[in-house]
């Protein structure tokens, strides 16, 4: 064979086993390309045909850090997601939904398929602030979060109740309360308790322009909450010590005017000061006078 017949059936069986190499290295990729389809296939059907589901409320929903908060009404909200896939369920979803009762602030769900599906959630329940009537006499209906959340207090008995109760329209107190505005009545009443030395029991807000605080031993009428209010509360501490003279007659604090304090007396004391005056008078001429303290400015 010549030189040049030799060169050229080397060169076609070169050629040859390239088209070999090239053909078998696209059959494997069609082979893996194959049962990479096959395998997500099958563990897609697999999945959704499993029993990896919720079905039990009690088993398959774990609830962690409610301290008032029922753990039945949590796992009530959920009931929707029986008998889904845990894959299938969005977390975010969850927590919306146990984030709709007034008691939870913050909630935070986890899935899990093994041993066996189930979801935790954790949730982070409102700080109660005050409680919340439409009327002094009546037991609180709400309990007002530091968030200003209205928490009703026959949908959660367990809440606890703080001994400061405000008294307000419920239609009104929804709109009333926001996050800024429950700070700002906290600071308020900060400040009342540390210049007057008593504890805030009720924050009269059924009139808004005639507010009223009681404490465990005065009442102020504090008139329109206003910007000016900071600087009126300022004053307290300097009349306690008149307050405290007249703690029998008095009626309220009025604290609504930027000038003067006056001092409201009670009608039955004035009534017996005139007829004490009177009864004086008479037996005395010669005391033609006693002097009043009713409306007294300070």
């Amino acid at each position: 064979m010549l030189e040049a017949d030799q060169r050229q059936a080397w060169m076609r069986s070169r050629r040859n086993k390239r088209k070999t190499a090239r053909h078998a290295r696209v059959r494997q990729f069609l082979l893996r390309y194959f049962l990479m389809v096959l395998l997500v296939g099958t563990g897609i059907y697999f999945l959704a045909n499993s029993s990896w589901r919720l079905g039990n409320l009690d088993k398959d929903i774990i609830v962690r850090g409610n301290n008032y908060s029922g753990t039945t009404q949590i796992k009530k909200s959920l009931a929707a997601y029986l008998n889904r896939p845990v894959f299938e369920i969005d977390p975010k979803n969850v927590e919306k939904d146990v984030e709709k009762l007034e008691s939870i602030k913050f909630a935070f769900v986890r899935r899990y398929i093994f041993p066996r599906p189930k979801l935790v959630v954790i949730v982070k329940e409102e700080f109660p602030w005050a409680s919340l009537s439409n009327d002094p006499e009546r037991e609180p209906a709400y309990i007002v979060a530091e968030s200003g959340r209205m928490i009703p207090v026959k949908k959660f008995p367990s809440y606890p109740r703080p001994p400061m109760v405000i008294s307000a329209d419920f239609n009104k107190a929804k709109k009333m309360f926001s996050p800024e505005e429950v700070k700002q009545w906290a600071t308020w009443i900060g400040y009342i308790e540390n210049q007057a030395g008593e504890k805030v029991q009720l924050v009269d807000l059924r009139r808004q322009y005639d507010v009223r605080v009681r404490t465990e031993k005065t009442l102020f009428r504090l008139g329109i909450p206003d910007t000016t209010l900071t600087t009126r509360l300022g004053r307290i501490s300097s009349i306690m010590e008149t307050v405290a003279a007249y703690r029998d007659q008095l009626e309220y604090v009025d604290l609504a005017l930027d000038n003067n304090i006056p001092l409201k007396l009670s009608k039955l004391v004035k009534d017996k000061k005139v007829a004490t005056k009177t009864a004086a008078a008479a037996a005395h001429p010669q005391i033609s006078e006693i002097s009043e303290v009713e409306n007294k400015p300070l």
